[in-house]
């Protein structure tokens, strides 16, 4: 716990970042403390937005903070901090049970603290949801591996309020009956007939995902209303890019660098080399996971990480920044304990290169860490580090260019929303908002732009009106 707080101690000092502005200081569900609101509609509904995000328990919590700090960044930081803490102790409190082995779940543990990947999860407010279900997760899980004797009513009461508290924070705790099956199946060895025992528990779960998924319908319109709303891809396009960022994934637990805020999703056309090479990595892990001789806690290790990211691999339906570091946050739990049992493993043969290595790991991640955190200082820091890492990436320029606006820096702001439109030619809202910051300065310039934005989307009045506007300026002024 002390190492993961000393490793994020530097973010204390950041600002609200990104979606922060608007899901909380924006957002008049949070400061009107309108709890009726979150629950019956989705994260974005107050911007009349549709997304596949329904959260209530994200906007709960940001009332609870409002209520009792304010808009005030280091109440909302230090909540972030001291949660990952807690949850690197229940990495190894759950480690202790499932490996059975507490120097190895100690490792893990030291590793999750200071994992580089996490630092988008701690450092951003905006993914509280990230940080609470992998509490409710790892918490369940570590109640269930404690469960002696049979199960009493009171004891599937509690478990389905686990399981209706994961589903209200995000959408990947629907996995947690399945983590427990795995658990059962995998660390347990029991067979069909001693499962069918906790049959009462798993009914009284299917319950509460009924119950949920209704709640998730009534508040979002239907259960998933923004699915291909970024991206339309082929049957094939679709599984061979799930393999490929599967594998990415993969590459990203064990080698954290090159850490971005938005990747620029390119899909897979069918059964390129690249795809060739993922699947064969992940057919590696998966000829590892049934092989007889892996130790059933390393086998629970990668079914755990394989599970908790499986949501995130709906390409179509997580948004628009489709790999996002985030979603490696509880999925690491099982890599961490895969990682902890390799380390024990090889100090029991040669423990100075163990330690050596070991201490080495630790080093380098909290040292990345900590270098991490200060990208999440403002908006401003971390725009700025993201057009460099991704220069393609025409939401974050036009989002850069916004920033400018606010800061009345006009020149930059109207080279960011240029490559903007030059990185997604055939985004309305792009051209549109160019045209309004050259209106001014070249309004022909800004009559192309929002004759554009027309031919892109015939239906939004507001362009044609800018047009008939940038086209009578330009009438006005001397050629």
């Amino acid at each position: 716990m002390v190492l993961s707080i000393s490793v994020y101690a530097n973010s204390l000092a950041n600002d609200f970042v990104g979606d922060d502005k608007d899901q909380l200081l924006g957002n008049p569900v949070v400061t009107g403390h309108r709890i009726t609101q979150a629950i019956s509609t989705g994260v974005w509904a107050f911007r009349h937005a549709n997304t596949n995000y329904y959260r209530p328990l994200q906007i709960l919590v940001y009332m609870l903070f409002h209520a009792v700090f304010g808009f005030h960044a280091v109440p909302f930081h230090l909540f972030s901090v001291l949660l990952h803490a807690v949850n690197s102790v229940l990495v190894y409190r759950l480690g202790s049970q499932i490996t059975g082995r507490p120097r190895a779940a100690l490792a893990s543990a030291l590793l999750f603290a200071v994992h580089p990947i996490h630092t988008e999860v701690v450092d951003w407010i905006a993914a509280y949801p990230d940080l609470m279900v992998t509490s409710i997760l790892l918490f369940g899980m570590w109640r269930f591996t404690r469960q002696k004797g049979p199960l009493r009513p009171l004891a599937i009461a509690g478990y389905s309020g686990i399981y209706l508290a994961a589903l209200a924070t995000k959408e990947t705790g629907v996995m947690l009956p399945l983590l427990f099956l795995a658990y059962e199946r995998i660390c347990l060895s029991r067979r069909l007939p001693e499962l069918k025992r906790k049959l009462p528990l798993y009914y009284a779960m299917l319950a509460v995902l009924g119950i949920y998924l209704v709640a998730r319908r009534w508040a979002l319109g239907s259960l998933a209303p923004a699915e291909h709303l970024f991206f339309q891809l082929t049957p094939l396009e679709f599984a061979s890019s799930v393999v490929v960022i599967a594998a990415q994934y993969a590459g990203k637990l064990i080698f954290p660098g090159g850490l971005n805020f938005f990747h620029v999703f390119h899909p897979t056309m069918g059964f390129s080399l690249e795809f060739w090479i993922a699947l064969a990595v992940l057919a590696a892990v998966a000829a590892a996971a049934v092989w007889r001789r892996t130790p059933a806690a390393m086998t629970f290790g990668i079914v755990w990480t394989a599970l908790c990211l499986a949501p995130a691999l709906n390409l179509t339906g997580v948004g628009q920044n489709v790999f996002a570091e985030r979603y490696l946050y509880l999925p690491s739990a099982g890599f961490a304990w895969m990682a902890g049992l390799a380390w024990a493993w090889s100090a029991e043969r040669h423990a100075a290169a163990a330690w050596a290595a070991g201490i080495a790991i630790l080093c380098a991640s909290s040292w990345q860490t900590l270098l991490r955190n200060a990208d999440w200082r403002d908006d401003l820091t971390m725009l700025r580090k993201t057009v460099a890492q991704s220069p393609d990436a025409g939401i974050v320029h036009n989002n850069l260019a916004g920033l400018y606006v606010h800061r009345d820096e006009f020149d930059l702001a109207l080279e960011q929303e240029r490559e903007a439109v030059r990185c997604e030619p055939r985004s309305e809202i792009f051209h549109k908002q160019f045209g309004m910051l050259l209106e001014l300065r070249d309004p022909r310039g800004a009559a192309r732009e929002f004759e554009i934005a027309s031919r892109l989307d015939p239906s939004d009045a507001e362009a044609r009106n800018l047009l008939q506007e940038a086209l009578q300026l330009a009438r006005s002024q001397p050629r």
